[in-house]
């Protein structure tokens, strides 16, 4: 299992950061173009949520695990530790572009997961 560890800030002007490298991983992953849009969609909505609020100087850190036609995606900001809330409509969105997505806050860090399978195209 390939494994990528990036931190930013945890402002939103650098998510595309997050986005960007998400993107790459799944193209080496061989995900077609829809799946990757779906996949930076679903990155962004997951990052805004977890980094929203958070103080000046806090960092997102985000782990990509790659293996075979899957990336699992994990982000941990530490700041308030309680879980946020997701607004229904990115729960919508999060649930059409996502194979698997959840978010928690624990020990003052809040933190999320994210899953998104290759679809596979030799059936």
């Amino acid at each position: 299992m390939d494994e990528v560890r990036v931190v930013i800030p945890a402002q939103a002007r650098f998510l595309r950061i997050a986005r960007l490298t998400a993107a790459g991983v799944a193209g080496d992953l061989g995900f077609d173009l829809r799946e990757i849009e779906d996949l930076r969609v679903a990155v962004d909505e997951m990052c805004a949520v977890v980094i929203e609020g958070a103080p000046g100087g806090v960092e997102l850190s985000l782990v990509y695990r790659a293996d075979d036609g899957e990336l699992e995606i994990e982000g941990r900001c530490a700041q308030d530790g309680v879980a946020p809330e997701i607004h229904p409509i990115a729960r919508e969105l999060l649930a059409m572009t996502a194979d698997e997505h959840e978010i928690g806050a624990r020990d003052g860090v809040r933190s999320f997961r994210l899953v998104k399978r290759r679809t596979d195209r030799s059936a």
